[in-house]
C-alpha cells in the first residue's frame, strides 16, 4: 500500500503507488497537507456540516467534490466549501482545460489559470467593416 516506485523511469522522482488511507482523522498531517498523487485519506463524519467544517479547516483550497444526488447538499455544498474548483458528481482531479483554474486559500496563486484561453475558447471572433 502506497510503496515507492524505484524501478525505470521513476527511480528520479517521488513516486509512490495508489494508496487509501483509512481511520484518519483531521488533525494528521495527510488530512492537513495537499497531496498529487493517487492518494485518498478516508475520514468519517457523522454529518454534511461536520464535513463542511473538516474540509475548510485548513490552509489549502484547491478543489473539492461531492456525490450526491440531493439538490439540497449540493448547494450547501457550492456555498460552504471553501475550493477554487467544486465538482458535483465528479472527481475533484482534472479540470477541462478552457475552464479558468486556480485555488484559494494557500493553494496556488489566488488567480487563475486558463483565464485568457477560457475566454477566447468561449468567444466567437467576428469581424465586421462598416463603410458609410
Amino acid at each position: 500500500m502506497g510503496k515507492p516506485l524505484t524501478d525505470g523511469d521513476y527511480q528520479n522522482g517521488y513516486f509512490i503507488e495508489p494508496a487509501i488511507f483509512e481511520h484518519v482523522t483531521s488533525d494528521m498531517t495527510i488530512a492537513q497537507e495537499e497531496i498529487f498523487g493517487p492518494v485518498i485519506a478516508l475520514i468519517k463524519v457523522q454529518d454534511i456540516n461536520e464535513a463542511f467544517h473538516i474540509a475548510n479547516d485548513v490552509v489549502f483550497g484547491l478543489s473539492a467534490s461531492i456525490f450526491t444526488q440531493n439538490i439540497g447538499r449540493m448547494l450547501s455544498f457550492i456555498q460552504n466549501i471553501q475550493a477554487g474548483l467544486i465538482r458535483i458528481n465528479a472527481e475533484s482531479a482534472g479540470v477541462e482545460l478552457q475552464a479558468p483554474f486556480g485555488g484559494m486559500k494557500q493553494s496556488s496563486s489566488h488567480s487563475r489559470e486558463q483565464g485568457e484561453a477560457a475566454k477566447e475558447f468561449f468567444t466567437a471572433i467576428q469581424t465586421v467593416f462598416i463603410k458609410s
